[in-house]
């Protein structure tokens, strides 16, 4: 997705919000960390049941997935274990789809279900990382004053996360995308989304490479080396970029989208 917007009485902003969304949940939003996160004691389905969605997603039977968790939430609409779960399939089927219509439809079911769970369970990390996924599917097909809220949900939900549970490799993950993504806008860029629309909160590319080398050390995943290896290009250091590309080329396929991630780390490679 490359989709850039505009705002008719400000020329420069829209691209660059429409960047900034775009780049931080387009491709390789933190939908499948949760594959790392499926299971524990605070998930109050039916464990089995649960465990089986959980094999459905990781090897990308994301609609099988999604009947299995439609037919527990009928009997469970509570169970936040179950929505959040939802939510993460939702996303992953819209980001699987290239029908525009259809992809749209499943982020705001996304979003829908994420705020299902955080009515159900305000206090449950997964819940927050799924909302902070949703928030920024959501945000591509909104206006731009929307996409800006959108995108402080984002960092919102994804802090709350870590606050409550500071082992989930996905929300440090979204919050170093959403870290990184708000420094590229540049600063003539950032005063006027400010101007215009009240800002952003603070962002670093310092934390952004914080965040995502405390994601790999907590899950050893091709999508955190890919994200990292962008970041410091970003940074212009083209040796640790070139070191976290090839990583990504030299670890086995793990995920549903792993094989799109070495296609992407190929490239940048070749471009280097």
């Amino acid at each position: 997705m490359s989709r850039l917007f505009c705002v008719s009485s400000f020329g420069r902003l829209g691209p660059v919000v429409g960047l900034l969304l775009v780049s931080l949940v387009g491709g390789h939003g933190g939908t499948s960390s949760a594959l790392a996160q499926s299971t524990g004691a605070a998930d109050s389905a039916p464990e089995n049941t649960l465990v089986a969605v959980d094999s459905l997603r990781r090897a990308g039977a994301f609609q099988a997935a999604q009947k299995r968790l439609q037919a527990l939430r009928q009997h469970a609409p509570d169970r936040v274990a179950v929505l959040w779960r939802l939510a993460y399939t939702y996303a992953d089927i819209g980001q699987s789809t290239e029908d525009e219509d259809v992809r749209t439809q499943y982020y705001e079911n996304a979003l829908a279900v994420a705020e299902a769970g955080l009515a159900t369970d305000s206090t449950s990390a997964r819940a927050h990382l799924a909302m902070a996924v949703a928030q920024g599917r959501a945000a591509l097909d909104a206006g731009t004053r929307e996409r800006i809220e959108r995108s402080r949900a984002v960092k919102r939900h994804a802090d709350r996360a870590l606050a409550i549970d500071s082992t989930l490799d996905g929300a440090y993950h979204t919050r170093g995308r959403w870290h990184r993504e708000v420094e590229n806008i540049g600063f003539f860029q950032r005063a006027l989304v400010k101007t215009v629309y009240g800002g952003l909160p603070e962002s670093s590319i310092d934390q952004a490479v914080r965040d995502f080398q405390r994601a790999l050390e907590l899950h050893d995943r091709i999508l955190h080396h890919l994200e990292l290896g962008k970041t410091y290009l970003q940074m212009d250091r083209p040796d640790a970029a070139r070191r976290e590309l090839q990583a990504v080329l030299d670890r086995p396929v793990e995920e549903p989208f792993d094989p799109d991630y070495k296609d992407e780390a190929r490239r940048l490679l070749e471009d280097l």
